[in-house]
């Protein structure tokens, strides 16, 4: 008798080499491949006279075969050819080297056929029809709404429903082995039919509205699974203790009277929100989202002060050390005179004097920090991490140990930032256990970048309008996506790029080049150098789309801009027209290859600035694993579920709540 999790290959007629093909597929055990959900299905259920079939559209037929037989042509291909009847008349069939036919299909027996007339035949004759010889079971393969399943090579689609189907005649008692795990009183109340029901009828489904309770179940169960865990994992979280932060609101108010310019609503209501969750008995946990320039250094800034008037540290983390560098600079500029001490640390700042750093109240940083945590610090109650999805699984995993490790025996207080627009389903399935504000509103005088899909034939004009801004005291970020040439993807390479800007297209501007492989102390320099204006054009990788703040900068030229997510694409738009009143314009080129879907993408890119839109419209598309790392995240696949389906989200979110009480 077989079970749940016996190894995939107890079921009859697969063998070692079929066990090897299914786990390319993730399929291990028996209960892995009831779970191998279709990706889509073919209606071949309604069948028709032999007299209804036409030359536009597949149909289903039931027939009688009455004569069938192979034969070779004279150009030395192999053809069966065959008759079939019902009660509207006969038709010739055909097919291409399939000489077993001949053994398979028996004359008198009945068949399903599922094809269209060949339209340059004389008399009707149904063209390379797929089949299925009726037995005394329901059909598998025609004749219903036919699974179809995403497959590996060496695995046929039609193969793997076969399996699935002896299943289901020859061993149901394994779906009714499934265990359901949510209460009656929850399927009850979202009209959700039991699970067992719903892996029979995803797979070979009655009827469509069969089908859609099925699938229904099944994504609910999907986002369910991820709820649950995020709920457990915030629960978990608020039954630690805290640093307690006490109320220095008029030291804020203060700062922020003094600043030259006055902060957002925005700014003051995220800000504010911060500050309750910092006076609250369990760490904060809040995660700060806003467009590229919103002011979100500012908010960290000024949330900072009540904790380090409370007497503990501050510690911020940015990926990259460019970042880092900003970071410290702009927390500098906004804290400095306040007598608040701030130190920054990177692998490439060789701060030896960690006695002296674990004095500082506010102390900035990349990765580094990690590794220097016990030397670094020995009162941190507050940790602002800057775009925490660029960081590794593995430093995301030691950053949550490590902060975990206070000398106070608390948790701190952590607050993470991000300038990647999440829409709401996102923000409710994905970061569920983080309470979110979301900074919506610009500041003044901000005038929103004007975005081109460059064409080919324009290329030349636009070299030369991007030089006579030049003229006029513009410079541009020049952005291409790999380091090295790659023929296969036909894609620029910075290296390649810049030789040729500099001795072709504008010999005669002072051109640079930046990239990842450059030391810490080249990258620094050249940055210095593009804020001095000593550079017209720096060239260079995505190393830019993270903190890179070069106020005077009003050009960015994307190339092979195709090969790029949306969402990164609106980072790197951010990274021009940084002051007030600055007009600023992104230039979208794309490569040779560039298909037909992706041009659509980037023309719908170059007419919005609106970061939620456009991180909407990349969801849809391109899915969230790509888009929000889902999988680095720790979220499991959704094989039925989406993401953007909010009511769904909301419903199972609303649900995981009643479980967990």
């Amino acid at each position: 008798m077989l079970s749940l999790y016996d190894p995939i290959d107890t079921i009859p007629f697969i063998g070692p080499t079929y066990n090897k093909l299914l786990a390319n597929i993730g399929i291990i055990t028996i209960l892995d491949i009831l779970y191998h959900v279709p990706a889509r299905y073919v209606d071949a259920s309604a069948i028709v006279k032999l007299s209804d079939l036409n030359t536009t559209e597949k149909k289903t037929v039931q027939v009688t075969l009455i004569a069938i037989k192979s034969i070779r042509t004279r150009g030395g291909k192999l053809i069966t050819e065959a008759k079939v009847t019902d009660e509207s008349g006969e038709v010739d069939v055909i097919w291409f080297n399939q000489l077993f036919l001949t053994k398979t299909l028996k004359i008198g027996s009945t068949i399903l056929l599922n094809g269209a007339l060949n339209p340059n035949h004389n008399k009707p004759q149904l063209y390379s029809p797929s089949y299925e010889v009726v037995k005394d079971e329901s059909p598998t393969h025609l004749g219903i709404i036919v699974p179809v399943y995403s497959v590996t090579e060496g695995v046929t689609d039609k193969w793997l429903r076969s399996r699935i189907k002896y299943l289901l005649q020859n061993h149901r008692y394994l779906f009714d082995a499934v265990t359901d795990s949510i209460p009656r009183k929850i399927r009850d109340c979202y009209d959700l039919i039991p699970l067992q029901d719903a892996l029979i009828q995803i797979h070979f489904p009655k009827d469509w509205k069969g089908l859609q309770k099925a699938r229904r179940r099944i994504a609910f169960d999907e986002l369910l699974n991820i709820q649950l865990k995020l709920l457990k994992s915030r629960e978990a979280y608020r039954n630690q203790k805290t640093p307690m932060i006490s109320d220095y609101s008029e030291d804020i108010k203060s700062f922020l009277e003094k600043l030259p310019f006055n902060p957002t609503r925005a700014q003051k209501r995220v800000i504010r929100e911060t500050l309750k969750d910092l006076t609250l008995s369990y760490p904060a946990n809040r995660l700060i989202q806003g467009d590229v320039g919103c002011g979100k250094t500012l908010v960290a800034a000024a949330v900072s002060i009540p904790v380090i008037k409370s007497g503990y540290q501050v510690a911020l983390m940015a990926p990259t050390s460019i970042l880092a560098k900003q970071h410290y600079e702009t927390i500098n500029e906004l804290l400095g005179g306040s007598g608040i001490t701030i130190k920054l640390v990177t692998g490439s700042i060789n701060n030896t004097n960690h006695k002296t750093i674990k004095q500082s109240e506010f102390i900035i940083g990349t990765h580094a920090l990690l590794h220097r945590y016990d030397k670094l610090f020995n009162k941190l109650g507050l940790i602002i991490i800057d775009e925490q999805h660029r960081f590794g699984v593995k430093q995301r995993k030691k950053l949550t140990i490590d902060t975990k490790k206070s000398h106070l025996g608390t948790v701190p207080h952590k607050i993470t930032m991000t300038a990647t627009p999440i829409p709401r389903s996102i923000a409710l399935t994905l970061f569920g256990d983080l309470d979110i504000s979301i900074i919506d509103e610009m500041p003044t005088g901000r005038i929103p970048t004007k975005t081109y899909l460059v064409p080919k034939n324009k290329r030349k004009n636009s070299y030369q309008w991007i030089e006579e801004r030049i003229q006029k005291k513009s410079q541009v970020f020049w952005l291409c996506p790999l380091i090295e040439e790659s023929e296969k993807l036909q894609i620029k390479a910075v290296l390649t790029e810049y030789q040729k800007l500099e001795t072709e297209i504008f010999p005669d501007l002072k051109i640079d080049v930046l990239h990842g492989r450059l030391s810490e102390e080249e990258k620094n320099d050249k940055i210095h150098r593009m804020k001095k204006r000593k550079i017209d054009i720096l060239v260079s990788t995505s190393v830019i789309e993270v903190g890179m703040d070069i106020p005077n900068a009003d050009i960015i030229v994307i190339e092979g801009a195709e090969r790029f997510g949306l969402a990164q694409l609106h980072q790197l738009r951010g990274r021009v027209g940084r002051k007030a009143d600055q007009h600023s314009w992104c230039f979208l080129f794309t490569s040779n290859n560039a298909s037909p879907e992706a041009q659509n993408r980037l023309e719908y890119f170059s007419k919005t600035n609106d970061g939620l839109k456009v991180a909407e419209y990349d969801l849809e598309r391109r899915g969230p694993g790509e888009v929000y790392g889902i999988k680095q995240a720790g979220i499991p696949d959704l094989k039925v579920a989406r993401i953007t389906d909010i009511k769904l989200v909301k419903e199972t979110r609303e649900a995981s709540k009643s479980m967990i009480q």
